[in-house]
């Protein structure tokens, strides 16, 4: 395996351990069966063809009345939300955190190039960093001008660790979240519209929660728990389909003391180790090379059966 084919399969592998945790698979055959899809899956092009899922998009798309505070999550063919609400003739505000702004600022008007066959104009997509501290000021004075705003509740934007942050329920995890989409309706009297894309195939899934206002500090909490409501009703076939699952596994997993259940035991690549991982227990174990490459052999010979 080259060293991205080890990093892809470590991402299954966790991917694994959390759905299992939140009991979207119980045993050995699910378990690969989820992996073989998700490994198919991380190896596609990021940039979604327009022609196939975005007409799509069009028609499935919330009608309203005014701007929006869009609550997306990095979940399937989440770059279209921005073309097709442009398309709609809206003008758009995404907020993107600083360390991702210099990657993802060219590759959205890129896409926006290959879409529209040009750049886009000031009217019809603007960016704000997240770690300004006007930042919020700016998506105020944008969604007043009648701009929707595109947020990412799974993102991290903004400062310190202590201010800002929330905690939610998703299935039986507990999951650190910041609440700036929250603040901004608070702030800006515009209200928060919950969406999520997936795929199979080549059909497209646009799932949404009704309009929420927030009118007070109180509500801030509720309101992120109300957008991760909507990942809910996703099948494990389509929550694979999140970006930030190998995040939550390094930041909510940690061992089980004890348990009695039978261990699943998958392998994971580690530089000068031979690891193992117990979907089960979420405990490694570190093994002779001979007993992690017959684990190894029979992981590659299951996935040639799919």
């Amino acid at each position: 395996m080259a060293k991205n084919d080890h990093i892809r399969w470590n991402q299954s592998v966790k991917l694994a351990l959390m759905l299992y945790r939140w009991k979207l698979v119980d045993s050995y055959e699910s378990i690969l069966q989820i992996v073989n899809i998700h490994q198919k899956y991380l190896q596609q092009e990021t940039f979604q063809p327009d022609h196939t899922f975005l007409p799509q998009l069009e028609e499935q798309l919330p009608k309203v009345d005014g701007p929006r505070i869009w609550a997306c999550f990095h979940i399937g063919p989440y770059a279209l939300m921005a073309r097709a609400l442009i398309r709609c003739g809206y003008g758009i505000a995404v907020l993107l955190k600083d360390d991702v702004f210099e990657a993802q600022y060219p590759m959205y008007r890129q896409q926006f190039k290959r879409s529209f066959g040009r750049e886009p104009n000031a009217s019809e997509l603007q960016f704000v960093r997240s770690s300004g501290s006007k930042s919020l000021i700016q998506l105020k004075q944008l969604l007043k001008k009648g701009y929707h705003v595109i947020c990412y509740v799974d993102g991290e934007e903004g400062g310190s660790r202590e201010k800002g942050w929330t905690q939610v329920r998703l299935r039986n995890t507990t999951l650190g979240v910041r609440m700036g989409m929250a603040i901004l309706s608070h702030l800006s009297s515009v209200s928060i519209r919950p969406v999520v894309l997936t795929t199979e195939g080549e059909k497209l899934t646009l799932r949404s929660r009704g309009d929420l206002y927030v009118n007070n500090r109180e509500q801030y909490q509720a309101t992120m728990q109300y957008c991760y409501q909507i990942l809910e009703e996703l099948s494990a076939k389509e929550i694979l389909q999140w970006e930030s699952i190998p995040r939550l596994f390094d930041k909510t997993v940690s061992p089980r003391i004890e348990t009695s259940e039978t261990p699943i035991w998958l392998p994971v690549y580690a530089k000068d180790k031979n690891m193992l991982l117990n979907i089960v227990s979420g405990k490694y174990a570190e093994v002779p090379a001979e007993q992690f490459e017959k684990m190894d052999a029979l992981r590659q010979e299951f996935l040639k059966q799919f």
